[in-house]
């Protein structure tokens, strides 16, 4: 049974004050919380610029309490940002310890104390894909010399995999049909590589064919600590893999939980509209949301 008493899987839509409620009510269930949110316009409110985002206070505030519970009471609760940044990225932006950093979509996972420096964050890498290492590298370096380095262009190195932002652009489909023609000019030059395009609206995300995404990582979580309740934020069409995750293994009796997709100034995009079972509108919503599920949790002490 899910939040309101409805059958698993037909959840209706809830959004605004009603939502948060519900996501609030969802840590009174008995069992392991796992609460998984993306970043760049989920903890962060949008922005042109990738390098400026930065978490909402209030959500940073909420993680800081949820990660104290989960120190605490590790069986009770469990928290994951799960972003296509890379951990180090992420982690020095929203500046809390004691949760899990999985970056690029998966690839890497990082963590540090609570009460740390994320700039000492531990990260380690998904092994088998070294081969991408150096072809990613070629496509960062060469593809803005074949645009001729426009000011729009955000490069985003990640190791074996490379990202193109073009949130910058005035036109951005346009933008984005460009960095691709530029990666199929410079791919004709070059040997041939492992490295696939990823989903994303305002970015051409470049990764190993074979590593996954936010699917496979969303996966490997419910594996790993088999939570008996989920909450999973997110705003981008990646996320919508991880939400139908979420609602397969809802629908399969497994756990309970909801997937919550969070607007934004950009909208949201029909798939992940489509995936979520209630829906906030900005950073600061899901902040609140964060809020409730701590109170809760907190009253049980």
């Amino acid at each position: 049974m899910t939040v309101d008493g409805s059958a698993a899987g037909a959840v209706p839509m809830l959004e605004g004050d009603a939502a948060i409620r519900a996501i609030g009510r969802l840590a009174a269930r008995p069992g392991r919380l796992l609460v998984v949110c993306d970043f760049d316009g989920t903890l962060a409110l949008g922005s042109r610029d990738p390098a400026a985002a930065t978490v909402v206070p209030l959500a940073r505030r909420a993680l800081r309490r949820l990660a104290r519970i989960s120190a605490a009471r590790p069986e009770r609760a469990v928290v994951a940002i799960l972003t296509g940044r890379t951990s180090a990225d992420v982690a020095a932006r929203v500046r809390v310890g004691g949760i899990t950093y999985l970056g690029d979509h998966g690839l890497q996972s990082g963590t540090f104390p609570r009460g740390g420096d994320p700039a000492r964050i531990r990260t380690t890498f998904r092994a088998g894909h070294e081969a991408s290492l150096a072809p990613a590298e070629v496509l960062a370096t060469r593809v803005p010399d074949v645009l001729g380095r426009p000011a729009w262009l955000f490069v985003e190195r990640k190791g074996p995999s490379v990202a193109f932002h073009v949130r910058q652009a005035e036109d951005r489909a346009a933008a984005r049909a460009a960095v691709e023609a530029a990666i199929a000019e410079v791919d004709a030059e070059s040997p041939p590589h492992d490295l696939a395009h990823y989903r994303g609206r305002l970015v051409v995300d470049l990764r190993p064919r074979t590593a996954g995404g936010k699917r496979e990582a969303f996966e490997a979580l419910l594996a790993d600590l088999q939570p008996a309740t989920v909450v999973a934020f997110g705003d981008d069409s990646s996320d919508a893999d991880g939400f139908a995750v979420l609602r397969a293994a809802r629908a399969g009796g497994v756990l309970d939980g909801l997937a919550v997709g969070v607007t934004g100034p950009h909208g949201m995009p029909d798939e992940v509209r489509d995936a979520a079972d209630v829906l906030l509108e900005t950073a600061r919503d899901v902040g609140r949301a964060l809020a409730a599920l701590a109170r809760v949790l907190e009253r049980e002490r």
